[in-house]
């Protein structure tokens, strides 16, 4: 029974199915098409080589085994005895659970093991197994049961070594008890050396149910752990090829869901067969769920509205397909084995991160329905990062036109690609880091990955104030004689104006801020800086004022300038090129007087 030898390791068996799946795949390319044929024909039922699974009642407890036993077994519990039935030419790999597809035992009651050599590595002898009903026990193997040649007596199986005799604890045995009497060949016996079975993955909680003490727990329920004969097994007779796979105890209801791995008469080739949700290469075999039921088995599978990888904030819809659900069946989402989502047959969510895992249960609300409630497929996330950026501010953000001291940038990191946008329309050619805005908007940088992913920047206002209108009429001449100032210069007028008015090099004349401005001085450019209420300038374009100088007018007497009645002076005024006279008495023009002298025969002064 339990000399079969397990090995342990903390690991999964997702990696020993996937090699082979590997190994399988490798061989279907590589392998001629002719050979293809050849295999075929002579393994024409390759495809099936699980012929079927037997459960035998292998034996029911009495008083005196109970009586005998370390543990609590209660009268009238049952043995079952699971058997894969191949066809010849395979071998049995492993049974197994991984995502989707449950390796699961369970009884109403709880299964039993005995508690002083009942364990997963028993320590088994003839003794044992008389004394403590060791043969009783729950546990696991690749095909094989005593190899110490020692059993329970049932009905079916026919006597072999002498009489049969029942011991106290109902122990088969015969005249001799330490002698025992072999098992029959139906029971998984071999004659030679018992493959070894390898245990991965399974909890120490789980290894509880079956090992060691009795009544420990009613339920194994695993994605993520097998059993394996990692060079495969076959039956102890070749022709019919029924291997023994397990043993299980319970005075309670009895079932199990299993998936399992066989090896096929082509090297490196294996097969999988589920008990249900077959996808792919997997083989669904209903019989692989105890007991039979002509109720119908409950399934879900959830697919997503996206292929992923995704990028964050992606709003992604997983929504259930249900099979034999009845009219009102019910769904829990799950994420990350957490709850979340309604009672609804599809789940959205945007919040998604990498590694995610979504699954949904569902509940059949068909009375009596298998598997229920079902578990679906998990979907794991693959979530790409976005980008994070944001707008950092030179300068003003509220600047005159053609004035800008402001510039906007965001971190410039290598591999992410810019667009700038303003109030929300892309920027022609605005593809860098950094951007100098000249007209007023709501200003905002995307910034995307290599993997498409985007960020989009929060928005920075521009404010771009209009310059003033800075334009002026002239009054009067622009060239005249100093003291003679008949020019007046006036600004336009408009709401919250202020002036300035300068001449030469910009340079402001002191207290001329009016609207107007009376130009006093020869050859400037007068101009005006007109301000608006926004504190916009505008310079207007220049006046050029031209002022002559006034010519020297002096007057020099050529006698004395008091004389006698009838005696006259002779007035000389002072010569330049291009001079001109008018002779004055008074305030009267003297006329005819236009040279530079005059003779005055009057007494009185001129």
């Amino acid at each position: 029974m339990k000399s079969i030898q397990f090995g342990f390791q903390v690991s999964t068996f997702a990696s020993y199915i996937n090699s082979k799946h590997l190994i399988a795949t490798v061989m279907k390319k590589f392998t001629l098409l002719f050979l293809s044929f050849i295999l075929m024909y002579q393994f024409g039922n390759s495809q099936n080589g699980l012929e079927g699974i037997i459960v035998e009642k292998y034996y029911i407890s009495n008083a005196a085994d109970a009586a005998g036993s370390s543990g609590v077994l209660p009268v009238g519990s049952t043995t079952y005895r699971i058997f894969v039935d191949l066809l010849p030419g395979y071998t049995f790999q492993a049974a197994y659970g991984v995502a989707n597809h449950e390796l699961r035992f369970q009884t109403t009651t709880s299964f039993f093991n005995n508690e002083d050599y009942g364990a997963t590595t028993p320590t088994f002898s003839k003794t044992n197994a008389r004394n403590n009903t060791v043969m009783l026990d729950t546990w696991l193997t690749g095909g094989a049961s005593c190899g110490s040649n020692f059993g329970i007596l049932k009905t079916e199986d026919g006597v072999a070594g002498g009489a049969n005799v029942i011991n106290v604890n109902g122990i088969l045995a015969n005249t001799d008890p330490l002698a025992g009497i072999p098992l029959t060949t139906q029971d998984g016996i071999y004659a030679g050396t018992t493959p070894s079975v390898t245990v991965l993955g399974f909890t120490p909680a789980e290894l509880n149910v079956i090992d060691a003490t009795s009544n420990v727990g009613n339920l194994i329920s695993t994605f993520n752990a097998s059993w394996a004969v990692l060079g495969g097994a076959t039956g102890p007779i070749p022709s019919v090829n029924k291997i023994l796979i397990g043993q299980f105890t319970t005075n309670g209801t009895f079932s199990f869901k299993l998936n399992i791995q066989i090896g096929t008469p082509t090297p490196g080739v294996s097969q999988n067969y589920v008990a249900e949700n077959a996808t792919g290469s997997e083989i669904l075999f209903p019989a692989l769920i105890y007991p039979a039921s002509a109720n119908p088995t409950a399934q879900v599978s959830i697919t997503s509205n996206v292929t992923f990888p995704i990028c964050e904030g992606t709003s992604v819809t997983f929504t259930a397909s249900p099979v034999n659900g009845g009219a009102t069946p019910s769904y829990q989402w799950k994420k990350n084995n957490v709850n979340v989502g309604t009672n609804s047959p599809a789940y959205t969510l945007t919040g998604l991160k990498n590694n995610d895992q979504i699954k949904c249960i569902m509940t059949s609300s068909i009375a009596g329905a298998l598997n229920n409630p079902a578990t679906s497929n998990t979907i794991t996330a693959l979530v790409n990062p976005n980008p994070d950026i944001a707008i950092t501010t030179t300068g003003p953000t509220t600047f005159c036109k053609s004035a800008n001291l402001c510039s906007l940038s965001t971190q410039n990191v290598a591999g992410l690609n810019y667009q700038w946008t303003k109030n929300n329309i892309n920027i022609a050619g605005a593809t860098s880091s950094t951007y100098v805005p000249t007209t007023k908007g709501a200003y905002k940088v995307k910034a995307t990955t290599i993997n498409g992913c985007t960020d989009l920047s929060s928005g920075v206002t521009i404010v771009v104030n209009d310059l003033p209108v800075a334009t002026k009429t002239v009054t009067g001449p622009t060239t005249f004689c100093a003291g003679a100032n008949a020019c007046t210069i006036t600004a336009n007028a408009g709401p919250s104006l202020t002036y300035q008015w300068t001449k030469g090099a910009l340079v402001p004349i002191a207290g001329a801020t009016g609207i107007s401005y009376q130009p006093t001085t020869s050859n400037n450019f007068y101009k005006v800086i007109v301000t608006n209420a926004n504190g916009c300038t505008k310079v207007s374009a220049p006046t050029v004022i031209t002022v002559n100088a006034a010519p020297t007018a002096t007057i020099t007497a050529q006698g004395p300038l008091t004389f006698c009645a009838g005696d006259s002076v002779t007035l000389v005024a002072n010569s330049g090129a291009g001079l001109t006279y008018q002779w004055l008495r008074g305030v009267t023009n003297v006329a005819g007087c236009y040279c530079c002298f005059i003779q005055c025969k009057a007494s009185r002064n001129l």
